[in-house]
């Protein structure tokens, strides 16, 4: 997992898991791609038809082999993703109740728990279930992806009013701030032509800045564009 852990280092990113009693899988999700990276099996036997006593104390069993494979789940969680600085978020699918039976006791570690954003309803489990998980939350990640470009914007308006002097905006301004190496946080209009986003975009790359593409169809993203389709968060004043 090592090439893979330098790669968490420089870029945000969603965890997926899928689970059900007997198989867990979880996995990366950059973009549209997706990755697994650990998967494990739980040993619970399934139902059995006996009755009486037999059928209770095979029950007890199932359930604390249920609960130690939620906790197995939870601490490779834990080991792979606690500190990684960029998590945006965590989805968990699977079928219903098992999902919630995980989410809502306290396996997950508290700083985990707060960053799952949704959980869905699962037909599969393994990598299969992985992508189906992505398919299904498309709405989850497309809110989260909104809610991110509007603070964005947010935040450069207020620091326009407050600190003018470390916000540039227009094309030619934010150019010479690029050049200057002065760019903290690049905000780009999708209105903005292909080329020209593919330059500023390559300039930043080049000086290891930020990049934020804002769509045109949200209130943030009509005054971006209004501001020339262009706009920087400085990191220091340049006049």
């Amino acid at each position: 997992l090592d090439p893979l852990k330098e790669i968490l280092e420089n870029m945000s990113v969603y965890i997926v898991l899928v689970l059900d009693k007997r198989e867990a899988n979880i996995g990366l999700l950059n973009g549209s791609a997706v990755e697994e990276l650990v998967s494990m099996t739980s040993g619970v036997p399934g139902k059995t038809k006996a009755g009486g006593q037999s059928a209770q104390r095979f029950a007890r069993i199932r359930e604390e082999m249920t609960k130690e494979f939620f906790k197995r789940i939870a601490d490779a969680a834990q080991k792979q993703f606690l500190e990684m600085k960029d998590l945006k978020g965590i989805i968990i699918g699977g079928p219903s109740p098992t999902k919630e039976d995980f989410f809502d006791s306290n396996y997950l570690n508290t700083e985990l728990k707060r960053k799952v954003i949704g959980l869905k309803d699962l037909s599969y489990t393994g990598e299969f279930g992985l992508h189906e998980l992505v398919e299904k939350s498309a709405d989850l990640l497309k809110e989260e992806e909104v809610t991110e470009e509007k603070a964005a914007v947010n935040k450069l308006l207020e620091m326009l009013r407050k600190d003018p002097d470390k916000v540039a905006y227009g094309k030619k301004q934010v150019k010479e701030a690029l050049d200057a190496g002065a760019v903290e946080k690049l905000l780009l209009s999708e209105s903005l032509a292909e080329e020209e986003l593919e330059a500023f975009q390559d300039a930043a790359d080049v000086r290891g800045t930020d990049v934020q593409i804002i769509s045109i169809d949200i209130r943030e993203g009509a005054q971006l564009r209004d501001l020339g389709g262009v706009a920087a968060i400085l990191r220091y004043a340049m006049r």
